[in-house]
């Protein structure tokens, strides 16, 4: 499941992105990596991710210190949960 998560979360990216160019999109790469990642930026993530998935992700979470991994385990533990 998680490379499911993943594959969504990269094709999101590089959508919401297209900055994001030849970066590793990994489960590594933090969302400061991401080129001109800001507030605004975490609001359109935070909307795609609740289209993708059955879920709330709250603003509070999506800092640039965060991982694609974190990320991907969170959601893995929403959908498996609920």
């Amino acid at each position: 499941m998680n490379e499911t998560i993943l594959t969504t979360i990269k094709g999101g990216i590089m959508d919401l992105f297209p900055d994001v160019g030849k970066i590793p999109i990994t489960p590594q790469m933090r969302l400061g990596d991401i080129p001109d990642y800001d507030s605004m930026a975490a609001v359109n993530l935070q909307v795609f991710l609740e289209e993708r998935f059955p879920l709330k992700v709250s603003l509070d979470m999506l800092t640039e210190d965060m991982t694609l991994g974190e990320l991907i385990e969170y959601i893995g533990r929403y959908v498996k949960n609920n």
